[in-house]
């Protein structure tokens, strides 16, 4: 018998047949069609058959079918290689360093018993994003630093970035460090405690201003706490500025997480550390501070105005008394930041000065923050000053001119300001933002003032009071212009202390509160702007709380200052 051929072997069943035509078919046609994928298919992920001018898929869908030849390069972008392999070697220190001490996940249950922690993941929440797309508000955030046991050296690299992150975000509203002059001292070893404690407050501030540090910035602040107890229990004959430099900063830090006790008891400290190295008088002719160099001196300066303001700052928020009187000051007005950080010498005008005139000559965000301060502490000891005179019944005889003065001048700085507020949130100067808001705040305050006072009695006085009501309806106004602009800048660039101009102007629109005005509407914006606040500046927290109250009767000026103290 021969052997059987193909055509004698018993018939395939139907489905291997189709199996056996489909794996033919399959080695000799590609999977898909050559070409790429239209943009509809790729958006999608569906299986795109390639057809032109219109695939199979956009033709059942009805929509335009396109297709795209040129395709960037997969990978990362040229130039940035070095970039990622740097944060790799940061992420690779972190990560042994957490490895090391057993911190790398954070039991909830040791968390827990932590009070200071518990606040800290109430101050430092992960922020929403905004449902009307403000990017004031961060839409993602980058991987967290764990927390750094205590004692523990902050690696090398995050030292660059933190150091990096102050300049470009804390200095803007306290500029008082030369950089240059920190860059010489900053990698000394091994360097004074002053200067230490310098570095460590500096880091704790840029920590707290960036999404990725944030939760490094308590375990910073506890050793810069740490090191300037111990420098306030040492007798020290020479007190450094870089010691004083700390205490504001740090004081700052606490204001901002509503550590309100704390901050004013460090406030006072730094206060009486200013009197004590007498920088209030800098520039006297007897003063050995002139014969020095100018860039130091001129940081000396500028320590000393940042305390004067932020004097005033924590007085108009809590209504506490001033500590640094404005009679005796003799230290110059605080020169351009291009000279001070060029090192160029620069003559400014004293503050007494300055007010008188149309000056100063030579302005600057900062300048101009000095002099709106300056009037918001004179019409802080007007207020006070009228409610001495209101309690003892004395006749008001100087009330009328020691108001216009003051709002004269306020006035003034306002004119001065007006070609400098910021339309453009890209182009706009945080500080002087903030600046704007304070001196339209001011004259919120001052009707307040004037309402409040017994001088509102007579027939003059009812005048003076509708006249100058009419006043702070314009500021009023003014601030919810100046809120927009601020609902458009980055929220870790904001000024720290604009929640106060923004809860006494919340405050002004809660007694007005109409329902057929448009008071009401204005007021929300307020609130709105102070929630998107609170993913960087606890304080707003407080403030909002205000929010439930305003349902019911009127909110006093006196209730506010209690929910947030």
């Amino acid at each position: 018998m021969g052997s059987p051929d193909a055509s004698s072997s018993p018939p395939q069943p139907p489905l291997q047949q189709k199996q056996s035509q489909h794996q033919q078919l399959s080695k000799t046609r590609p999977r898909q069609s050559p070409g790429a994928a239209c943009e509809e298919c790729r958006r999608r992920k569906l299986r795109c058959d390639r057809k032109m001018p219109q695939c199979g898929v956009c033709a059942t869908s009805g929509v335009l079918c396109q297709f795209n030849n040129t395709r960037p390069e997969r990978g990362p972008k040229k130039g940035n290689l070095q970039q990622l392999q740097q944060r790799m070697a940061a992420l690779e220190e972190r990560l042994m360093l957490a490895t090391e001490n057993s911190v790398l996940v954070e039991d909830p249950m040791e968390m827990s018993k932590d009070p200071m922690a518990v606040d800290m993941a109430k101050v430092n929440p992960i922020p929403p994003c905004s449902p009307d797309g403000n990017m004031s508000v961060l839409n993602f955030r980058l991987p967290e630093s764990p927390p750094l046991p205590v004692g523990t050296e902050v690696p090398v690299l995050m030292r660059e970035e933190l150091d990096q992150l102050y300049f470009d975000r804390v200095h803007i509203f306290a500029p008082i460090i030369h950089q240059t002059r920190y860059a010489c001292w900053k990698s000394q070893t091994p360097k004074s405690e002053s200067k230490e404690a310098l570095q460590y407050a500096m880091w704790t501030l840029a920590a707290s201003f960036s999404a990725q540090f944030q939760q490094v910035a308590q375990s910073l602040y506890q050793e810069a706490q740490r090191m300037l107890d111990m420098l306030k229990d040492t007798e020290i004959e020479t007190i450094e500025i870089e010691h004083l430099q700390a205490c504001l900063l740090l004081a700052t830090y606490e204001f901002m997480n509503s550590y309100d006790r704390r901050s004013w008891m460090r406030a006072g400290y730094a206060f009486r550390l200013v009197q004590l190295i007498r920088l209030y008088e800098i520039d006297t002719p007897l003063s050995s501070a002139t014969h020095d160099n100018w860039v130091e001196v001129e940081e000396k300066r500028r320590t000393f105005w940042m305390a004067f303001c932020l004097d005033r700052f924590l007085s108009i928020r809590n209504g506490w008394p001033l500590t640094l009187i404005e009679h005796l000051i003799t230290t110059r007005l605080p020169a351009p930041e291009a000279a001070f950080q060029g090192g160029h010498p620069v003559i400014m005008e004293f503050l007494s000065d300055a007010i008188a005139s149309n000056g100063p000559v030579l302005s600057s965000p900062f300048t101009e923050s000095v002099m709106v301060a300056t009037v918001c502490g004179r019409a802080l000891i007007h207020h006070y000053q009228a409610m001495v005179e209101s309690n003892y019944n004395t006749a008001i005889r100087n009330f009328h001119d020691r108001h216009e003065w003051i709002h004269s001048t306020l006035k003034h700085r306002l004119d001065i300001l007006a070609g400098h507020t910021p339309t453009i949130a890209e182009n706009s100067d945080p500080l002087l933002l903030f600046t704007c808001m304070l001196a339209q705040t001011t004259v919120l305050y001052l009707y307040h003032t004037i309402e409040l006072s017994a001088y509102e009695m007579s027939d003059m006085g009812l005048a003076a009071v509708a006249e100058y009501e009419e006043v702070a309806l314009l500021a009023a106004q003014e601030m919810v212009q100046l809120t927009r602009t601020l609902s458009q800048t980055n929220s870790f660039k904001i000024h720290p202390f604009t929640p106060i101009p923004l809860s006494l102007c919340a405050d002004f629109f809660n007694a007005y509160r109409d329902p057929n005005t448009t008071f009401s509407a204005k007021l929300q914006e307020i609130f709105h702007e102070l929630r998107n606040l609170r993913c960087v500046n606890s304080l707003s927290d407080k403030i909002l709380q205000v929010l439930e109250l305003s349902k019911g009767p009127e909110i006093t000026m006196s209730q506010i200052a209690d929910i947030m103290s």
